[in-house]
């Protein structure tokens, strides 16, 4: 008598590896020029607001530079965008359209986690501390 071929395939697949990768304890390989987390730098920002006209998603607001960073000449209204990643759908258009190329572009996908998530602290590392 002749087995079922769902008993086999069962079986097989008892003693085999799994097809998954087990993320994110084990690591997923990333290509290079994968789209993931793009953030402003502000040396070279002007404020000029383009790229939050632009987004799609409407996850750029422009917002103060807080108080206790240098803020460059080139930026008189004293504001960067602020890109909410929870909004973002990382069409990369603020990059794009950005006419100084201030955006800085990475391949980091593994933003998740418990609180809202900006590029805020990405964005102000960029800018050196009054008194540094």
């Amino acid at each position: 008598m002749k087995r079922p071929k769902l008993i086999e395939l069962v079986l097989k697949n008892l003693v085999n590896k799994p097809a998954t990768i087990q993320y994110p304890r084990e690591k997923t390989p990333i290509e290079e020029d994968s789209r993931g987390v793009q953030y402003a730098d502000l040396t070279k920002c002007t404020g000029c607001t383009l790229c939050a006209l632009e987004c799609p998603a409407d996850a750029i607001a422009m917002t103060p530079i807080p108080q206790g960073f240098e803020v460059p000449a080139k930026n008189p209204r004293k504001i960067y965008p602020l890109i909410d990643y929870t909004k973002c759908v990382f069409c990369y258009r603020c990059v794009k359209v950005c006419p100084v190329n201030a955006y800085i572009v990475t391949s980091k996908f593994d933003i998740a986690g418990p609180t809202r998530l900006s590029s805020e602290e990405y964005s102000l590392s960029t800018l050196k501390k009054v008194g540094e």
